[in-house]
């Protein structure tokens, strides 16, 4: 800068400069352990606003010292990480419910002091406490708590709150095993059996006949979308009339589990028939409860349904397997299996390949009548321990 005088401002850490060429502002701020001494400009207000900018990344952890890094405790970790997920959708449904466990169980401890055994801790002792409803804790569930513990740290790493994330130690997957090849479809007359169960309809006085079965006809619809699209019941029952084009045959919606990507789907001529004839009410949601918003809890309708249906080892997400599952037993490739799912690659509908043989033999039927010159019998054909049936001069065989 030259010869010039540095003041002070009534302002903490931001300074005035006077020089030849004039007075300018600059600040101060600490970053690495070590104080620095940076020059804005002539404007008062952008010191005082980069002095912001300055004192905000280092809450956020850009500037964050070794010493400070180890005074942040997971509680504030879990304030901050609810804080900035607020309002994303697979937060508010799900993840925030897992960091109230996540928290309960290490509040207290700094997350610098957060171990590898710490971890596997508390997946065993998850595992071992039974659910409010005296049951046995699924696999899955851990699963989903230790994700939702492992991306808290990643974003205490990303806010420089933490130097490393203990997940990244260990040598073998932390997580339990998930079966994510297990297919489980509706047979044809599973199929019947569940249409008879949703088509039942209401009692005229329920109150006067308590024996009539219930109606679950208001079901029917939601299972028949599951069905038609191979939607994740989370995407059925958050779709939007204004994502739906019936002239066009298109949905464009936001997926919830990919972190709300966008995504195009074609619908078929059923479910267009369908939504045609969902009534279009006043709420912007096409399957929504008395309030106008998205049907919530609806776990247990669906239980019941499947119970009364008499169906075995099956769950809501069954249903989009069985829209696979009947794509590919009806000739459909892969790959509009893939593109109908929505999965990032042919590999993870490759688990459904099984049930289309007739297709796979239409594909390497293909082969029959490329090679046209014909082949030897079975009985000119070298074995490993036999010689050759060529000339083994290979000079003169080449020149022949």
């Amino acid at each position: 800068m030259g010869k010039g005088k540095y003041q002070k401002t009534k302002y903490s850490r931001i300074f005035r400069y006077v020089g030849t060429k004039g007075t300018v502002y600059g600040i101060d701020y600490y970053a690495g352990g070590k104080k620095h001494r940076e020059i804005i400009g002539s404007v008062l207000t952008e010191a005082q606003q980069e002095l912001q900018r300055h004192r905000n990344m280092a809450w956020s952890g850009n500037f964050l010292s070794m010493s400070g890094r180890n005074k942040v405790t997971f509680t504030d970790l879990a304030e901050k990480y609810r804080e900035l997920q607020k309002g994303e959708i697979y937060f508010e449904k799900t993840r925030r419910f897992y960091v109230n466990t996540v928290e309960e169980f290490f509040t207290g401890r700094k997350i610098y002091q957060i171990s590898p055994l710490d971890i596997e801790d508390y997946k065993k002792k998850r595992k071992a406490r039974a659910t409010k409803w005296k049951k046995v804790r699924s696999d899955v569930a851990v699963n989903r708590e230790l994700e939702t513990l492992r991306h808290m740290l990643n974003k205490a790493l990303e806010w420089g709150m933490l130097a490393e994330n203990p997940f990244n130690k260990f040598r073998s997957p932390i997580f339990f095993g998930e079966d994510e090849n297990r297919i489980r479809y509706l047979t044809e007359e599973e199929m019947k059996r569940l249409s008879e169960v949703l088509d039942r309809q209401p009692p005229a006085r329920r109150k006067e006949n308590k024996n009539a079965p219930p109606s679950y006809s208001y079901l029917k619809n939601i299972i028949m979308a599951a069905l038609l699209t191979g939607l994740r019941r989370g995407d059925i029952l958050n779709l939007r009339w204004a994502e739906v084009d019936l002239d066009k045959g298109l949905v464009l919606f936001n997926e919830r589990k990919k972190m709300n990507r966008q995504r195009v789907k074609a619908l078929n001529t059923a479910m267009i028939n369908l939504l045609k004839g969902t009534p279009h009410g006043e709420s912007e949601f096409i399957s929504n409860g008395p309030d106008g918003q998205p049907l919530n809890g609806v776990k247990r309708s669906f239980k019941t349904v499947f119970k009364v249906a008499k169906f075995k080892d099956f769950h809501f997400h069954d249903l989009r397997h069985s829209s696979a599952s009947y794509m590919v037993m009806r000739v459909a490739s892969l790959k509009a299996v893939q593109e109908h799912l929505g999965h990032n690659s042919l590999a993870t509908a490759q688990k459904y390949a099984h049930l289309g043989p007739e297709f796979q033999r239409a594909e390497v039927e293909k082969l029959s009548g490329v090679f046209t010159g014909g082949f030897a019998g079975s009985k000119n054909l070298a074995r490993n321990d036999q010689k050759p049936d060529f000339p083994t001069d290979t000079k003169n065989y080449a020149n022949a």
